[in-house]
């Protein structure tokens, strides 16, 4: 079996790291994602499995991939990168890594939510350059706050036990409710419920078709004047615009965002130019730990197509 990495892995450490792969076949791993599209589509033509970092696969690369049978995609959010809908249609099976960092993208969502709260970001601007302006920031402390968390899926459930340990007030939304979703003292409501009730709002909801601009502006302008948003999961979940206008007219008194419309975004990008946005390159998921467990839950995909079984398999493209 011919595996091709075509845009590279952070989660690869070491070469050793890919000796279960190689006792399957050849392994193709490039150090790096390709420079165009007709690049990627070279890299890609012998495979016959592929382990994907962050390059798209749409219909027209999947068309021009006549030996691929499998894909394992390095990460949750496989939608934003495959066209699965294309890939089942040609026999490819779709598989992704779940659950290999919760802890790490929750503990990223909290690291933002701080610094938020505490201008960490501006603080430390302000003192390299020089100024001592410790009356310009001031905080907010979070412990009795309210903490709105969408999704309750692992990082989601992670995020309720990190505010849980600062003694917040924890609302959650799932698309399914039950009381193993209920954890660390959540109190289940309504999108609209949590949006008017939280003074922070956390995004820990996977990106489908169907989750598409499921923050609205109507659920972003029924925040509380001040509140705070975050975003670690996927841009397309929300209304950027909207978020954009409330910002700016200090409806919301800032946002962290680790997802980004385009990435990396362009230079022109209207959230760069916002002094009550904090922005990180997407780095939520990367962890020495969570690497780790991205690859050897990829590698285990791989084995199992290999096997003729199915393991992490999002479509029956076979």
């Amino acid at each position: 079996m011919r595996i091709v990495f075509p845009d590279g892995a952070g989660c690869v450490q070491d070469p050793s790291d890919l000796e279960p792969l190689r006792k399957l076949g050849q392994v193709d791993f490039y150090d790096g994602p390709p420079p165009d599209r007709a690049q990627l589509i070279e890299r890609l033509r012998p495979a016959e499995a592929v382990v994907l970092d962050y390059s798209e696969m749409d219909a027209e690369v999947l068309r021009a991939c006549e030996r691929l049978r499998f894909v394992s995609f390095l990460g949750i959010g496989y939608n934003s990168c495959i066209d699965v809908a294309e890939a089942t249609r040609r026999g490819i099976d779709v598989a992704y890594t779940p659950d290999y960092g919760a802890t790490s993208v929750a503990e990223h969502a909290l690291a933002m939510i701080l610094a938020l709260t505490r201008h960490i970001g501006p603080a430390f601007v302000s003192a390299r350059e020089g100024r001592w302006e410790p009356g310009r920031f001031q905080g907010m402390e979070l412990r009795g706050k309210t903490l709105g968390i969408v999704g309750l899926g692992p990082i989601g459930t992670e995020m309720a036990r990190l505010g849980a340990g600062l003694d917040m007030r924890l609302l959650g939304w799932t698309r399914r409710a039950s009381a193993e979703r209920a954890r660390h003292g959540v109190t289940l409501v309504s999108l609209e419920d949590l949006f008017a009730a939280a003074d922070v709002v956390t995004l820990h909801l996977a990106y489908t078709p169907e989750s598409h601009g499921l923050i609205s502006r109507a659920l972003l302008e029924r925040m509380k004047p001040g509140a705070w948003f975050v975003n670690t999961a996927r841009a397309k979940l929300v209304d950027n615009a909207a978020l954009v206008d409330l910002l700016r007219g200090g409806r919301l008194r800032g946002a962290a965002l680790d997802v980004h419309d385009a990435e990396p975004p362009p230079a022109d990008d209207v959230f760069r130019t916002l002094p009550s946005v904090l922005l990180t390159p997407h780095i939520g998921y990367n962890t020495r730990e969570a690497a780790s467990n991205m690859l050897r839950i990829a590698i285990a995909t791989v084995e199992a197509f290999a096997r003729g079984e199915r393991l992490h398999v999002v479509n029956r493209g076979a």
